[in-house]
Parts: structure tokens; sequence; C-alpha cells
């Protein structure tokens, strides 16, 4: 095992709450979770498996999760350029020069621009569940500014299942047949599981207001659709999606992995919207295989 050193940076005016685990020799992995979700999301067990494949782990809680600052959206509006720049932030505070990044969903969205960006500070890239274009979740969700790209839009079954959820759920039964919809029908899931990890969540002060002002961060963030751009992206990337993906299918993969110059698919046959312990086995090798190609010169 390898136990979490948990420390909290003092950052421009806010707390950034962030634990590392591994050998500190190790090459660097930086995990960012999403939409809403604090570092507990990256449960231990995935963690630890990482640690002893030989890396360095690296997580955090985004603002308005977990132990990080707890803000008011509207007195301190922000976008996801803004959590990008708080993971390199806390990368320098590391004095880690390059990280291997692994994002999931929103977090993948982030690591795409982190790439993209700021190429000399990113070893390889990893890309859960994401996509290269957000504009067609959140036009899908909230309207507003239409999709650019021609990516398709979240299932409509899951949008129906997610309307049809029943009213009197408490919010921690609410969260978890989220979950249910998300993971998809094809892979087991197990609802004490993610009734646990939600409990450790709000222990460490994540709370359901934290989706809302990410989502109106990403409606601040400028050029949603990135599909124009990762033709110039320089690390070695790795695209993982879920064949059963009810928000992003994998045609979002797909084109990402299509348009980078060093990019690789993988479909995972089963796997739905959610980081389902059944998974973590393939997900760990394939991940300890992408971060140990060399760097980029």
């Amino acid at each position: 095992m390898h136990p979490e050193t948990g420390k909290v940076l003092h950052r421009e005016g806010r707390d950034l709450w962030f634990g590392t685990r591994g050998n500190s020799a190790h090459p660097p992995l930086l995990l960012l979770m999403g939409n809403g979700c604090g570092a507990s999301f990256w449960p231990e067990p995935f963690c630890d498996l990482l640690a002893q494949g030989g890396r360095r782990v690296i997580r955090f809680d985004y603002r308005g999760t977990g132990l990080s600052s707890h803000e008011d959206f509207d007195q301190d509006p922000y976008d996801l350029d803004d959590l990008a720049r708080d993971a390199l932030g806390l990368l320098d505070h590391l004095k880690v020069e390059r990280a291997h990044l692994v994002g999931l969903s929103m977090g993948g969205f982030i690591a795409q621009r982190l790439a993209l960006r700021h190429p000399e500070r990113v070893r390889s890239l990893t890309s859960m569940m994401s996509t290269p274009d957000y504009a067609v979740m959140l036009h899908t969700f909230i309207g507003g500014e239409p999709p650019t790209s021609s990516l398709p839009p979240p299932r409509a079954d899951w949008m129906r299942a997610l309307g049809q959820l029943p009213r009197d759920l408490s919010p921690r039964e609410f969260l978890v047949e989220n979950w249910r919809l998300a993971n998809g029908a094809r892979a087991p899931f197990d609802p004490d599981y993610w009734r646990e990890l939600q409990a450790l969540a709000e222990r460490r002060g994540d709370s359901p207001r934290a989706g809302d002002d990410h989502r109106r961060a990403a409606e601040r963030t400028p050029h949603k659709n990135l599909l124009p751009e990762l033709p110039r992206l320089t690390p070695p990337s790795l695209f993982i999606q879920g064949s059963e993906d009810p928000i992003f299918p994998p045609a979002h993969a797909e084109a990402a992995a299509n348009a980078a110059p060093r990019g690789r698919l993988l479909v995972v046959e089963g796997m739905g919207h959610a980081l389902n312990p059944c998974f973590f086995p393939l997900l760990i090798q394939v991940l300890l295989e992408h971060t140990a190609a060399p760097a980029v010169a």
C-alpha cells in the first residue's frame, strides 16, 4: 500500500486540497475528475493500483468540492480554464515539470485543453468518458450556445430515464440512481458501493451545488469545440470510451483519436459513464502501459 499524503495549497486567495501517493521519484500522474466531483471519486483502490504500478499519483479537489474552498459562483465566477490553471499551479507547487494527465468526463476535456495549450507540461494525455466538444452536452442539457461539430448528443433514452426518477428519493439515493443510469445495463452495478462513495464525498464537503457551478463554468469557457485544434496535439494521447456511455457516445472518442496525430482509441465493451470497479483491472493495465511511453522531446 502507498499511504496518501493530503495537504492544502493556498493559491490566489483560495485553498486547494491535494493528495499524493507513491514514490516521489516515479513518473507523476495527475488525475482530473468529472463535473461536480471531488478527489474521492478517484477511489482509493484505483489510486493504490496506479501507485503500486510505479506511478506517483496526484489527485485534488476542484474548487467547490471536498476540502478545497467553497465560494459563491455569482460573486467569484470562473471557467474551465481557471480549473486548468489550478491544476498547473498544483504541479508548480509539487515541482512537477511534466505530468501524465488522466481526465474523466469534464476532467478529460480539461486535460485536452491543458495538453493543447501547455504541451511542455504534459508527458501524455488520457481522456476517459469525455469529448472534444463540450458544447454538445451543454446544449442538450441547458440550451444556449449550439455545438459546432456533428458529434452525437446524449442518448434520448437516458435523458427520459433521468426525467422519470422518483422525486421523493433522498439526495444521496437520487445520485446513486444517476450513477446506475450512467453505468448502463450491461455492466454490474453495486448500489452499496456508490452509496459509500457518495457518503464519503459528502463527509469531505462535496455538494450538489458544485455540479451546477461547474456547468456554469463550462458555459463561460470559450472555444468548446477542440476538434479543429486536435491536429496540433503533440503528446501521445489515448481516448477511452465505454460502448454504453449515454452522455458521450463512442463517436466522441473516435473523432478525437482520429484528429490527434498521436491519438489512440479504446472502446471498452459494456462500460458506461461511471468508473465501475469491475473495469479497474483493464483500465489500470491500459493506463500503466500508456504512461510508460516516452515523453515528447
